[in-house]
């Protein structure tokens, strides 16, 4: 059954959003199809889809998602090509909650003057991830931000390759973690002191170096199955 996003949608509504209609189009999605609508906060409204070629459905069930017990902030460094938002796609299907950009220091790829338009789209990724993976929240997206800006949302982890301590000896008390994640020239020695001044811990991800799109996903799965909650 195919998921799609309406943030204003409600036991009330009739039609899905315009630009979803465009996939209901792309996915031949044929009248009296089951269909799910989430409105990104945890509603998650069975449908039948009515008339698929202007969006109309009829709502049939609703059910309320409670937020994940665990939050998971993943700080990734903004990286050339498709490398931050294969790292951000995978994450938001993997579960993490929130996620900031981040202009390192060895970022090659800059956000300035385009703030707005990268943002929206990793808005749109995180879309898409949260439909395919079929969840109930929409992941809040931010940033850029500088090193000096960020800060630990709970128990704040950086993954470096170097890091005396492993991940397998995380605290595993907290109710939330912040993974930093640096672009493909990886994290400086001075903002890796940045970064622990503001609270942050290194740990490393066993003894293999990763590139930026697959260390954040490998550490939430990594975390997530310490938890327990896989």
């Amino acid at each position: 059954m195919h998921w799609f996003y309406d943030p204003t949608f409600s036991a009330e509504s009739s039609k899905v959003r315009v630009d979803e209609v465009q996939h209901f189009k792309s996915l031949r999605i044929r009248e009296g199809e089951g269909l799910v609508v989430t409105d990104g906060r945890g509603g998650v409204f069975l449908c039948e889809a009515a008339n698929p070629g202007t969006g109309e459905v009829r709502v049939q069930s609703l059910e309320h998602k409670a937020p994940e017990t665990l939050q998971i902030q993943l700080i990734q460094g903004i990286a050339k090509g498709d490398r931050d938002e294969l790292a951000l796609q995978a994450s938001v299907e993997l579960g993490c909650t929130s996620v900031v950009a981040w202009q390192a220091e060895h970022s090659v790829s800059r956000w300035t003057g385009k703030e707005d338009k990268n943002r929206e789209r990793w808005q749109q990724i995180a879309i898409g991830a949260m439909k395919q993976s079929r969840q109930a929240f929409l992941p809040e997206i931010s940033g850029p931000l500088s090193t000096a800006a960020l800060r630990p949302l709970g128990h704040g982890i950086i993954l470096d390759p170097t890091a005396e301590l492993s991940l397998a000896e995380l605290d595993r008390e907290f109710a939330s973690y912040s993974i930093v994640v640096g672009p493909e020239g990886g994290i400086s020695d001075s903002e890796i002191d940045q970064l622990k001044r503001a609270g942050f811990v290194s740990y490393r991800l066993g003894d293999a170096v990763m590139r930026t799109s697959t260390a954040g996903p490998a550490a939430i799965a990594a975390l997530k199955t310490m938890r327990g909650l896989w």
